[in-house]
């Protein structure tokens, strides 16, 4: 596997990890609005760590 191979497949799992905190958040806030004080520092956090390793690595959208 070529670098940028292993590069863009980390990019996608770090993706995929903001989104499925993003969805979680919503859908736990149905249940209650006190999720959102955990979820959205969460969700925010690990959309950071996506869109840097992106940008570490010069990847586009």
């Amino acid at each position: 596997m070529q670098r940028t191979e292993l590069t863009k497949k980390t990019a996608k799992y770090k993706g995929f990890a903001a989104l499925g905190s993003a969805t979680a958040t919503v859908l736990l806030t149905l249940l209650t609005p006190y999720f959102l004080m955990f979820g959205i520092p969460m969700t925010a956090f690990l959309t950071f760590r996506w869109l840097k390793y992106r940008a570490k690595w010069g990847l586009r959208f």
